[in-house]
């Protein structure tokens, strides 16, 4: 299959090793880049649960040694013909070897050179620190739980790479804003993507202090629908007629429609009795969990979702239809499904479903290109470098927290956000949620868009508008007079960008819910519950997602547009992103053994890279051997076997608080890290304010807020420090003015 994609074209040179380099360089080539794959000697140095037929997938590969001069000299001059370079090294190493970015923009300015480290370079306590997986995430609070009756408490291990998985995600979307900055001044630019900072952005509404929740003066919710919401809630995660469960978080319209059709009415008006708990359980008891899921989606638009494995979901046709999983095949492993695109593309297409290439296979005509390629030499000079979207007007129309949070991403590139909220909020009184930290850097108007004059306004707004960002429920489209067709006919360039909890194509693109529903249907939440009953994640993590993929969408379909001067309709949604968070282990084959750790009772990856219970508190430990551990002095007499070493270790770990177990194993080869509480360590810390992740601002019509995101990235055309996000509304009386002076009105 020939390369199709915006990033047709463009050349990535990766030197990534392990999750977080790998994804970034493996999705740059899903939209249509040519990567060449550098790996040392004897391949990829991490191929567990077989991720490398994921993540190299579509790459041709090359073996250097860099040690070696004469495949150093080669690494220099792929870098000289790049347009984008991939490495997740610590800070420095490919400084020494001469592979850095002042090296490589010495002799080609125009390169986009992405790091992706363990810990900032600009975190001077930390950075040099190995960044592996789960020393990151203990730092960065990543097991911090909410299940209080855990044995380990509020520490609760997850076996998915969050901080990789996120990391690599804002590095693309760096990289598009890099690539449309560099279309205006013919310069490249670093950026770095942290492992630790991205933590921060995994769910930055758990981190607001105080916590808010936002209601407009005199709105009362009423009785009845508090009554039919919590009806529905005490539905969640119940076991069905066939011993499976269902997953329920309906839009509040939704929760009252099947409460009224399947409970007592004065349930409804005057609240829950005592047995309606067991009421529930036998009612949830009459249908299938895929009955639930059709009956309460197409009777009631109530949102209900089937609880999979991730093993089902590869195998979901629906899945397969809308392009969230792929059909791979594998050299080594055959056919294959692996998860899809961060966001469809749907005029320009991508180029996921290439299989990897082995080792070196392409040595040869890699080689062969340096004899005929040219370097990229020096660019003409261009303007002076300015926000990547400055001059560019989005219109976000998004509601609760996945769609806001790309509205405010763009935001941070520069770009001209109106955020529009519909005053009647009773009609669903969820939409405000995550609004103080998704919003800033946005005007904030409530526009009743159901109104003659909402709608002669938005009509003159879509036709100035460069982005069209909503999250409406499939059939709003046509309701609102919004379609494609009927968008392009007023402004044949615009970008529609759509968020929504599953993917255009499949039975259920129609489908309503949030984001348990994202973690239900594609395994995640039974993955976390370690069984087929399924357990919430205690982080927002699909939202957050989503956010950052429809934001890389919007700026891929920005840079294709000043390439081809054409619009483009791009879409992320929670299931998708479920798909690729699940990453390495979202790969299925014929005899694949889904072996991962999982559940309330899994500790780590493995007995020398899991967690431990000292006398105060949980510490992760990361050990390249048992003889490096072993080289401690007071750990001497451990055993040499793995699991014998880490039960001995377990075993003694009360005798010492977290901190003194740290200590004591930051020697050579080993590294151990105390778990962070998320809401309140990280967002404390001096770096976090430092870099600008942390902020105490005064919120206009909120008060002080100490609220947290990701970090500065790129060193050319940094993100915009954006002003805090207002009271819901707080614009509207001066942007209706100011758009009845401009219009004559």
């Amino acid at each position: 299959m020939e390369k199709q994609g915006v990033l047709k074209g463009l050349r990535v040179l990766d030197f990534g090793q392990y999750v977080a380099g790998p994804l970034t360089a493996m999705i740059l080539g899903d939209y249509g880049a040519d990567v060449i794959r550098v790996d040392p000697p004897g391949g990829p140095r991490w191929n567990a649960y077989e991720a490398n037929a994921v993540l190299q997938r579509g790459k041709r590969s090359i073996i250097l040694d860099l040690k070696k001069p004469e495949d150093l000299e080669t690494a220099k001059q792929l870098a000289a013909r790049a347009d984008i370079l991939v490495e997740n090294f610590r800070p420095g190493v490919m400084d020494r070897l001469g592979l850095g970015y002042e090296a490589c923009a010495e002799e080609n300015p125009g390169l986009i050179y992405c790091s992706l480290p363990g810990f900032s370079r600009y975190d001077a306590a930390r950075r040099d620190l190995p960044g592996w997986e789960g020393i990151v995430c203990a730092e960065g609070g990543l097991y911090s739980g909410m299940d209080m009756g855990s044995r380990r408490g509020f520490v609760r291990f997850d076996a998915l790479p969050l901080a990789s998985d996120f990391a690599a995600v804002i590095a693309c979307h760096s990289i598009a804003a890099a690539l449309i900055a560099r279309k205006k001044c013919g310069r490249g630019q670093f950026i770095e993507s942290s492992l630790y900072d991205a933590c921060f952005e995994v769910d930055s509404t758990r981190t607001v202090s105080p916590p808010q929740s936002f209601l407009l003066p005199g709105m009362k919710l009423s009785p009845e629908s508090m009554n039919a919401y919590s009806l529905v809630r005490l539905m969640a995660q119940y076991p069905c007629r066939d011993g499976r469960y269902i997953q329920t978080t309906p839009p509040p319209r939704g929760a009252l429609s099947i409460a009224k059709a399947l409970f007592p009415a004065e349930w409804i008006a005057n609240g829950l009795p005592e047995e309606a708990g067991e009421t529930v359980r036998k009612t949830m008891l009459e249908k299938t969990m895929r009955e639930w899921e059709d009956y309460a989606q197409r009777e009631h638009g109530a949102g209900f979702a089937v609880s999979q494995t991730s093993a089902e979901w590869l195998r979901d046709p629906a899945a397969a239809d809308s392009r969230s999983v792929i059909s791979v095949e594998d050299p080594l492993l055959g056919s294959t499904r692996q998860p899809g695109v961060p966001s469809l593309m749907l005029k320009t297409g991508d180029s996921a479903g290439l299989a990897r290439h082995l080792p070196d296979a392409d040595r040869a005509e890699i080689l062969a290109e340096l004899e005929t390629l040219p370097p990229k030499g020096k660019p003409a000079a261009g303007p002076v470098p300015e926000p990547p979207l400055k001059g560019i007007r989005v219109l976000d129309l998004c509601q609760v927290v996945a769609g806001p949070t790309c509205g405010r991403l763009l935001a941070e590139y520069g770009a001209e956000v109106l955020k529009i909220n519909n005053p009647r909020l009773m009609d669903n009184y969820t939409a405000l949620a995550g609004h103080e930290t998704q919003n800033g850097g946005k005007t904030c108007v409530f526009l009743d868009l159901k109104s003659p004059e909402g709608k002669r306004i938005l009509d003159s707004l879509i036709r100035e508008a460069d982005v069209f960002h909503c999250n409406f429920a499939q059939a709003a489209y046509e309701h609102l007079g919004v379609t494609e067709e009927e968008l392009r006919k007023k402004n044949p360039e615009i970008i529609l960008s759509q968020i929504n909890i599953h993917s255009l194509g499949g039975g259920r693109e129609w489908m309503r819910g949030h984001e348990d529903l994202g973690e239900a249907v594609s395994g995640m939440s039974c993955r976390y519950g370690g069984s087929l009953k399924p357990e919430t994640l205690p982080l927002l993590v699909l939202d957050h997602m989503t956010g950052q993929m429809g934001c890389l969408g919007v700026l891929l379909a920005i840079y294709g547009r000043m390439c081809s001067g054409k619009g483009q309709r791009v879409q992320a949604c929670l299931s998708r992103s479920s798909t690729l968070a699940q990453l390495p282990f979202m790969l299925d084959y014929e005899g694949k053994v889904w072996d991962e750790p999982a559940g309330p009772e899994a500790v780590g990856y493995g007995p020398l890279d899991r967690l431990f219970r000292a006398k105060d508190g949980w510490f992760y430990m990361v050990a390249e051997s048992t003889e490096a551990i072993r080289a401690v002095p007071l750990l001497a007499g451990l055993p040499e076997e793995p699991e014998a070493l880490a039960g001995a270790l377990e075993a003694r770990c009360p005798e010492g608080t977290a901190e003194a177990w740290v200590e004591l194993l930051s020697v050579p080869g080993v590294c151990a890290r105390r778990c962070r509480s998320y809401q309140s360590e990280p967002p404390e810390e001096d770096y976090a304010k430092a870099r600008g992740i942390t902020k105490r601002e005064y919120h206009p019509g909120v008060g002080v807020l100490r609220t947290t995101h990701g970090a500065p990235r790129l060193s050319l055309t940094p993100t915009v420090s954006v002003c805090p996000s207002p009271f819901p509304g707080w614009d509207t009386e001066r942007f209706l003015a100011d758009y009845r002076a401009r219009h004559g009105l």
